[in-house]
């Protein structure tokens, strides 16, 4: 286990609970076995700024059983340094769920590199906000073209053919 790459991500939700409304989704990445999740710790962040960390094994049996199925991989793996600093990151009076996954989609995808003869040189993440000025720049220089296009069409306009009886 742990031999592929992790990914992390720390999701706010506003007031101090966490509904369990995006266990659908976690439970749908684990199932189809792109993801295995390998920890799972929930942070509560009080209106004076104080934090509360719950690891998943810690919670109350109702919200245990919601999340075991995606936590039946969990091993504990966060530090207090990366807790510190995950809750350093979220608004007063909030709640959060750290989690820590195994991609488990790259396994094929590496064997299959290999067997071709490559390898992986370089791996890495845009971040959305990243995407998103790009996704601006490309918006506005595209309503920049077409009007540079019309003018380099009417440039390129052949010239009209003479008549023969023009040319005497």
């Amino acid at each position: 286990m742990l031999e592929l790459p992790l990914e992390y991500a720390l999701v706010e939700f506003k007031g101090k609970k966490v509904t369990g409304k995006i266990v659908p989704e976690l439970l749908d990445l684990a199932d189809k076995g792109i993801v295995r999740f390998v920890d799972i710790v929930f942070i509560q962040k009080d209106k004076d700024g104080s934090t509360r960390t719950v690891e998943l094994n810690d919670l109350e049996q109702d919200a245990y059983e919601m999340f075991v199925p995606i936590g039946k991989h969990v091993s504990s793996l966060f530090t207090e340094q990366d807790l510190e600093i995950a809750a350093s990151k979220l608004r007063k009076n909030t709640a959060a769920t750290l989690f820590l996954w195994e991609n488990l989609w790259v396994a094929n995808l590496g064997k299959a590199i290999r067997d071709s003869g490559g390898s992986l040189v370089e791996r890495g993440q845009i971040p959305p906000e990243v995407v998103k000025e790009f996704k601006k720049e490309l918006a506005a220089e595209q309503k920049k073209k077409p009007a540079a296009k019309k003018t380099t069409a009417a440039k390129k306009k052949p010239a009209a053919k003479k008549s023969p009886a023009a040319k005497k």
